[in-house]
């Protein structure tokens, strides 16, 4: 029996231009659209920044157990 089992994520804010405003590493990767918008705001505010996108990267791992 195989499993796939998320191992990591990391959320990703480009600028309106498509210029990175920053990376997040180590974000949960089963965080609501909810407060993904919220931290996504409030990362707009601080950097100051007008319309940006997001895009979370979630890294998963096959793990098999036993016979596949």
């Amino acid at each position: 029996m195989a499993n796939i089992v998320t191992a990591s994520a990391s959320l990703r804010i480009r600028s309106g231009q498509n210029r990175s405003v920053c990376t997040i590493s180590g974000v949960n990767p089963n965080m609501s659209a909810a407060d993904a918008a919220a931290f996504v705001a409030a990362i707009q505010t601080m950097y100051n920044r007008d319309a940006v996108t997001a895009r979370i990267h979630v890294v998963s791992d096959i793990v098999i157990n036993g016979a596949a």
